[in-house]
């Protein structure tokens, strides 16, 4: 069947903005079927992504010492949701149903604990210079000579927005846990060396885009036109989906945004 393939970070209150992205796809997989083409429309519900801001509408005060680790690893502000991730994710999945979209959910945290990503993992770190040079040719983004496609979970505080990977000896990874590497929390200082398979870390999202096409052999998927533009997101994860795996882009369906007073909705 076709793979139709959609997804969102679940990092706070999901606006009505983001049903852009669901009719689109669901449209494409109800077309599709009634022309008598099998196909399968995967929503995943992205909770292995970076909690970098505390929303308004939460207390600061209880959220700031998640900052900076994984969704997944930040307490449901109420109820009895596993996690972050999940308690918003719940709310968004029961407005989907309620206009009528069913697709089939996924968490982006599965693919990672499962070992699904470990063999994608290790061709971009192998490849890691061809990534560099893909970011620079294509965006103009220059990373150091020892930079590395992966953000390590650190072991001592459980951060993932601090680390910096220098290190691949085909079966671990060398990393700092920078104090000063972003605005919004500290690291503490830690070095180690660690597996990067089996949840121990994450691509940057601009490769796990392309990796996650590989691992689940998407053929249709879209976003916002934003990522489509020359040197956007979607330009460089198709590069890297040709040169770094070998694999053909999947078709794309670049949309407009939902705009409020003339910008994009968030």
């Amino acid at each position: 069947p076709v793979l139709i393939r959609d997804e969102k970070t679940a990092s706070g209150r999901v606006h009505v903005g983001s049903m852009r992205g669901v009719a689109i796809h669901g449209l494409v997989s109800e077309v599709l079927a009634e022309q008598g083409v099998k196909n399968r429309f995967l929503y995943e519900i992205n909770d292995f992504d970076v909690f970098d801001s505390v929303p308004e509408y939460l207390a600061r005060g209880r959220f700031d010492e998640y900052l900076g680790k994984l969704l997944i690893s930040v307490p449901s502000p109420a109820g009895e949701a596993a996690n972050y991730a999940e308690y918003f994710a719940s709310d968004f999945i029961k407005a989907l149903a309620h206009a009528g979209f069913v697709p089939e959910y996924y968490r982006g945290s599965s693919l990672y604990l499962s070992g699904r990503m470990n063999k994608v993992i290790k061709t971009a770190l192998k490849k890691a210079s061809v990534i560099r040079d893909i970011y620079k040719r294509v965006s103009g983004s220059t990373r150091a000579e020892d930079w590395l496609p992966f953000h390590p979970v650190c072991e001592n505080c459980g951060k993932i927005a601090t680390t910096e990977a220098s290190d691949f000896d085909g079966k671990t990874i060398a990393y700092t846990c920078r104090v000063d590497k972003v605005d919004y929390t500290k690291g503490c200082g830690h070095t180690a060396r660690v597996s990067p398979y089996d949840g121990g870390g994450k691509l940057p999202w601009k490769v796990e885009w392309a990796a996650k096409w590989v691992v689940m052999d998407v053929q249709v998927e879209g976003g916002g036109k934003d990522h489509s533009t020359k040197g956007g997101a979607r330009d460089v994860a198709n590069h890297i989906a040709k040169e770094v795996y070998a694999y053909e882009p999947p078709l794309d369906i670049p949309y407009e945004f939902f705009l409020v007073g003339g910008a994009k909705m968030s």
